[in-house]
């Protein structure tokens, strides 16, 4: 059963009114809806009533500019929306565990590194290459420390830095190692870690796409 990120995203509009760190410029706010999930002013105003009758001080309410107000929620709800829809990815590509490896193969009587993240991500409506080359074109590059899971690691198992093997970033272990579900050639769909002998001096870097 396909999910589509965007009736999550819905579902957490109506649920998550938390803050952020991270702000989208306020320039960008005419890319989102006018609806306000902010508290209006009458019950800020309100809640400052409150508390200089309990405590006989004088507070006035802080003022935060409306537009950066609705940023810090949107964002937020983006976060959890990513984050949500992360955890959905990473219980399709556990389905997979197991599956032999085929070059060139797309399904779960074989398959290949690329065919095996694309598929994972084409569960959800979300549309990526059928090669790894193609795929670390897509979103964005992050350090490692930053990766979280559904995040794609790289790597070059052929040599001279070129793009060759892709897998999804599944978390870190005890040791805070990041570790990844992909397809191997030896052993198939499986979770591999960032120090691991073989993959450790072939790793490239991290890309976000979602």
């Amino acid at each position: 059963m396909r999910v589509s990120i965007f009736g999550v995203a819905a579902v957490l509009c109506s649920m998550f009114i938390t803050s952020c760190s991270s702000l989208t410029p306020v320039g960008e706010a005419t890319e989102y809806s006018s609806r306000s999930f902010i508290m209006k002013p009458r019950a800020i105003e309100g809640q400052a009533k409150l508390i200089n009758k309990q405590s006989n001080l004088e507070v006035a309410p802080i003022e935060i500019n409306d537009e950066a107000k609705s940023m810090v929620v949107l964002n937020s709800v983006l976060e959890e929306t990513n984050d949500l829809f992360a955890g959905f990815l990473l219980k399709e590509a556990e389905t997979y565990i197991g599956t032999p490896y085929r070059y060139g193969g797309t399904t779960r009587n074989g398959i290949d590194c690329s065919a095996f993240v694309r598929s994972v991500f084409e569960t959800f409506n979300k549309d990526l290459p059928r090669v790894s080359a193609d795929q670390a074109k897509e979103g964005v590059k992050i350090s490692a420390d930053e990766a979280k899971e559904g995040d794609l690691v790289f790597f070059a198992t052929r040599g001279r830095g070129r793009v060759s093997h892709v897998g999804i970033v599944h978390g870190r272990n005890k040791e805070g190692v990041l570790e990844f579900i992909h397809s191997s050639t030896s052993k198939g769909v499986m979770v591999s870690s960032l120090n691991d002998r073989y993959w450790g001096p072939k790793f490239l870097y991290i890309k976000r796409v979602l």
